[in-house]
Parts: C-alpha cells; sequence; structure tokens
C-alpha cells in the first residue's frame, strides 16, 4: 500500500500522511508533481491512500483499491489527541467498529481477507469517529464529516 498527500501539502498533512505510512507499515511518498498517472504507478497495483487538503489542514481521505479505481472518499477533520508515532511491528492493523466504513476499507486494504483480530494495532470507527489504536492508547483520531462510496466507475472529484 502507498499513501501520499496532495500536490502542494501543508506541514500538518505530511505529518498525518507519516502517522498512516506508520500505523498501516506502508509507503509514504511525497507527491510533489507527480500526476495521478504516475502515482498509481508508483503503488505498484497496491491500494493508494490521497490525503488532501481544506485550508491548509488535512482535509480528506481518498481509497483507491489495487486497480486504480477510487472506492471510498472521505471528508475528514483531526480530533485533537497526543501523537504519538506506532511502531512499525510489522502487524497488520485490524479494523472494526459500528460504521459501513469498516467493510469498505477492509475490503480496500485487505483483500485477500487478512483483516486480522490484531491486539496491538486497530482502527475502530464508530459514529463520524475513527481512532488509531495502539494497544489500549488513542494514537490520533479522525472526525468523518461526511463519506462517500464509490461504485468504482464514478470520478472521486
Amino acid at each position: 500500500m502507498l499513501i501520499t498527500s496532495s500536490r502542494k501539502p501543508s506541514a500538518s498533512t505530511r505529518t498525518l500522511c507519516k502517522h498512516l505510512a506508520s500505523f498501516f507499515g506502508c509507503e509514504y511518498a511525497n507527491r510533489g508533481k507527480m500526476g495521478m498517472g504516475e502515482v498509481l504507478d508508483l503503488s505498484h497495483d497496491t491500494p493508494l491512500i490521497i490525503v488532501g487538503e481544506y485550508h491548509g489542514n488535512p482535509g480528506s481521505i481518498v481509497f483507491y483499491d489495487r486497480g486504480g479505481y477510487c472506492v471510498l472518499s472521505l471528508h475528514i477533520s483531526m480530533l485533537p489527541t497526543e501523537f504519538s508515532y506506532p511502531r512499525k511491528s510489522g502487524v497488520i492493523p485490524s479494523i472494526g467498529g459500528d460504521s459501513e466504513l469498516v467493510s469498505v476499507i477492509s475490503d480496500v486494504l485487505y483483500p485477500d481477507g487478512s483483516n486480522d483480530s490484531s491486539v496491538v494495532l486497530s482502527l475502530g470507527i464508530s459514529g463520524d469517529r475513527m481512532d488509531f489504536n495502539e494497544q489500549d492508547k488513542v494514537l490520533f483520531s479522525l472526525r468523518v464529516k461526511s463519506h462517500k462510496i464509490y461504485d468504482g466507475d464514478e470520478d472521486c472529484s
């Protein structure tokens, strides 16, 4: 999986990208002037996450599947928490909760069904909140203001 940002990300957007890459144990790439085709090539047929911004802060997260099709778009805001980088433990984070987003995100990130019940790292999605946890400690949280699930043939913009 690859995580990148919009073309001219703010420091807080780059920080969120690094936190997400560390949490999921995947690669983060500075986007720079890369076009969407180049970003998809760089992802090497793995899921892709692009973090966009709104008024200089992280404002959106768009999930692409292995084929490069847009699957999910989230309009988000950061919730105040104590940031602490998760350790790259090689553990696949579990994804759980009572939101319809759980199955969509699990299907994109773990299409082979490898979403195990990790007790080390977990992503809890409930209501309008996404909590990224290590053990029982919340590392960081996002508020989902709105979301859109795509069929694979629609434009994400």
